[in-house]
């Protein structure tokens, strides 16, 4: 009888496991979270890749951002700069990120914040997402 009940609490675990989704993690095995952060106190951008951007703050808190679209010129930007009605940045708040590329100006739309352990953190988040592997 324990036997059969101990067969049964396995096999009940194993199917509980299945079908539990992959939390996506921040590089150290923890799940990333959406926060927002102070544009005013931003310190460096680097692009990831084309819809990802990661920002660290002068706090030495780190952000991985996901634009709105994918835009091909993103990775080559410069001049990056945030703008908002509202001086924190958040997930889906009409939060702008524009960029200066050598056919001029392009705009994106911030529609995800996620706080990360690293810009080595973010980039594991992306090629996750991506299934690529990014050049470090």
């Amino acid at each position: 009888m324990i036997g059969f009940v101990l067969g049964l609490i396995s096999t009940l675990a194993g199917v509980g496991c299945a079908s539990t989704p992959k939390a996506q993690t921040n590089g150290r095995g923890m799940a990333a979270r959406e926060e927002c952060f102070d544009a005013s106190r931003v310190r460096t951008f680097s692009p990831l890749d084309e819809r990802f951007v990661y920002v660290r703050v002068l706090s030495d808190e780190h952000y991985l951002l996901t634009m709105d679209s994918i835009y091909p010129s993103l990775p080559f930007a410069t001049g990056i700069t945030i703008s908002s009605t509202f001086r924190r940045v958040c997930s889906d708040m009409g939060a702008k990120l524009t960029y200066v590329v050598s056919e001029g100006q392009v705009s994106s739309r911030i529609v995800r914040v996620e706080s990360v352990a690293s810009k080595e953190a973010a980039l594991k988040l992306v090629e996750e997402r991506t299934g690529r592997k990014l050049e470090r």
